[in-house]
């Protein structure tokens, strides 16, 4: 696979994986702490399972999924802080 779509690929995943556990989460806490919550547990899980892989593929592989998190976390805060001031 092209790496511009592997990048695409993570970028969406990132996204999809990100919003849906904070509406989620939106049920028990407040949208801005689920979406914190969401980005800890999600951080939590994919950077767990990079240590399944061979040492030498740690640090590209913690590269791609912690980088499209990143990406995602200002437009995630940016709408739990939009949900938030609409309540």
């Amino acid at each position: 696979m092209p790496l511009p779509a592997l990048g695409l690929f993570a970028l969406a995943y990132s996204g999809l994986v990100l919003f849906a556990l904070a509406h989620a989460l939106k049920r028990a806490y407040p949208p801005r702490r689920a979406a914190w919550s969401a980005f800890g547990l999600s951080a939590a899980v994919h950077g767990g399972t990079v240590f399944l892989a061979e040492p030498e593929r740690w640090v590209p592989l913690t590269l791609f999924w912690l980088v499209p998190h990143l990406l995602i976390l200002p437009l995630l805060l940016l709408a739990a802080r939009r949900q938030a001031g609409g309540q």
